[in-house]
């Protein structure tokens, strides 16, 4: 079973470095969009999940048995409602950290990202127990650092190439894109740090991290797949511990 977790700096290329991962394992990836999308197609009650199992592709019917799971759960402690899965899911797990940049202005506000970091983390290690999966961002690599078999990769890159991306993707002029990054840096530190205590750039987080403006989106996929590999191949657990393997052992 292999479960990967990209989390990257807004125009550094990590939903490319992601991609091509996914493409060439042939596994699955998950980023904000998908997770939204599977929220609308599963529905928020058991029954809505079991009309859509024979609808929707293998990979959202796994996804949606572990959402049915999560509201068993939430019925059997009596619970007046689901925590997680409730009415427009769709759009809480679509949520952007450029929502998050600014201090909530009042205690429903406080909630409310409450219930975002709640619910990501929730679908987060629901969608690696599924496994064979590359999940964008979320703060995954937090959220499942705790999981050895799972292989985190952060990505980050100068300001002036992540400026350039952002221009060229979405047709922004240079003043607009560098506002662009300026915010969603922001917003990406307060998540990490009212969510996990940490940062996103936190090299404790990642098993290695790669700098685009020194590596093409390329090469860092490969060694991301090769790594990936020696991991499902060995059975390694990448612990951090005495012994455990490095990119340059794996590389060897």
């Amino acid at each position: 079973m292999t479960v990967i977790t990209i989390e990257g700096r807004a125009g550094a290329g990590a939903p490319d470095v992601g991609r091509l991962v996914a493409r060439e394992l042939d596994i699955d990836f998950v980023d904000r969009l998908i997770l939204a999308e599977i929220a609308r197609r599963v529905g928020s009650t058991v029954g809505a999940l079991a009309d859509q199992e024979s609808r929707v592709p293998s990979f959202v019917n796994r996804l949606a048995q572990s959402v049915q799971r999560m509201l068993h759960r939430s019925a059997v402690a009596g619970m007046g409602g689901d925590p997680y899965f409730g009415p427009g899911v769709e759009h809480l797990l679509a949520r952007p950290y450029n929502e998050m940049d600014e201090p909530p202005a009042s205690t429903a506000a406080e909630l409310d990202n409450v219930h975002f970091m709640e619910t990501t983390a929730a679908v987060v290690r629901d969608i690696a127990e599924a496994g064979n999966v590359v999940i964008l961002s979320r703060g995954g690599a937090a959220i499942l650092k705790d999981k050895i078999d799972v292989l985190r990769v952060g990505v980050v890159a100068h300001r002036k190439d992540r400026v350039s991306r952002v221009m060229g993707r979405m047709k922004l002029d240079t003043a607009a894109a560098d506002e662009y990054v300026e915010h969603a840096d922001r917003a990406q530190h307060r998540y990490f740090d009212k969510a996990f205590n940490s940062s996103p750039i936190d090299p404790f987080l990642y098993h290695f991290m790669w700098n685009t403006s020194d590596v093409s989106i390329e090469y860092a996929a490969q060694v991301t797949v090769d790594a990936a590999r020696e991991m499902a191949d060995k059975g390694l657990k990448w612990a951090g511990t005495e012994g455990s393997p490095t990119l340059a052992s794996i590389a060897e």
